[in-house]
């Protein structure tokens, strides 16, 4: 039988000719190693969550234009806008064990977001547009996987970050000098400034506003954004552990000339500069 025959659609003229064809109709291509994922487990949970929040968000009209912007650019930009302010503020009182906390935070936030990668790879979770085609969603649709939110990931990471400083400990100052002027030891225990409390207050609130916003825009199922937050949340804390070891190193570099990426430098008053103690510490101390 000649191949124009099979394309055309009609019968084998012969025996040998029909098993040709049978055989060649049992070929089929490879399944792949590891299939896509629909859903992830919880699978009642997530798809009946995801679900109510996008009928929600059919009949929240007048907030799509906000929650659009909130869930791509805005959320990310107010948490590093909050994550900033703090590092100034800390850098300001002269506290860098809080500067030296943020910056290991900031680096566990961009650990997690590398980890995310091949966690979302090995779980390969179709995006839930994919398998509720119907859905409205507010975001251009992307084409990678959705398990773990990679936007929550940053979330949890600088929210995490910001409470590791909300604690006595980060803002106790060493110095291997003793204060003249005073004749109280170099190691003292600061007061914490409450405004670090209100942005670490206000952090958590952004970021688990971002989560809420990725499923709102129907980019992910509500297990997606839990799993890139307690991800990123995890691993900064796990970092944190090395606090010890950055304190020593901060009490070798703040010193030299590089301290002053760690704290704002002392000025010295004009009491101290002609010889004679003034009797209080310097602004911010």
């Amino acid at each position: 039988m000649s191949v124009h025959a099979l394309v055309a659609g009609r019968l084998p003229e012969s025996p040998v000719d029909h098993l040709v064809v049978t055989r060649t109709s049992r070929i089929t291509s490879p399944a792949p190693v590891v299939a896509d994922v629909r859903v992830l487990p919880p699978k009642g949970l997530n798809t009946s969550g995801y679900l109510d929040i996008n009928h929600f968000s059919q009949h929240t009209a007048w907030a799509h234009g906000f929650m659009h912007a909130y869930a791509l650019w805005l959320g990310p930009v107010l948490l590093a806008a909050v994550f900033v302010a703090a590092y100034a503020l800390a850098w300001w009182r002269r506290a860098p064990r809080a500067t030296t906390l943020l910056v290991l935070g900031g680096i566990g936030t961009i650990v997690a977001l590398g980890l995310n990668q091949l966690v979302a790879h090995a779980a390969k979770e179709l995006r839930p547009y994919v398998t509720h085609p119907h859905v409205l969603v507010l975001v251009a649709k992307a084409s990678d996987y959705s398990f773990p939110s990679d936007h929550s990931v940053i979330a949890g990471g600088l929210t995490a970050s910001l409470l590791l400083v909300v604690g006595r400990e980060a803002w106790r100052r060493r110095h291997l000098a003793v204060r003249a002027n005073t004749g109280r030891p170099a190691n003292e225990r600061r007061m914490m400034p409450m405004v670090i409390r209100a942005l670490a207050a206000t952090n958590v609130v952004l970021g688990l506003f971002l989560c809420f916003a990725r499923v709102y825009v129907g980019a992910h199922y509500p297990g997606d954004v839990v799993a890139g937050y307690l991800l990123a949340s995890l691993v900064v804390l796990v970092l944190s552990l090395l606090r010890p070891f950055a304190y020593r190193a901060v009490d070798t570099v703040e010193p030299t000339m590089l301290g002053i990426l760690l704290r704002r430098p002392v000025a010295a008053s004009a009491g101290e500069a002609s010889g004679r103690p003034t009797g209080r510490l310097d602004a911010g101390e």
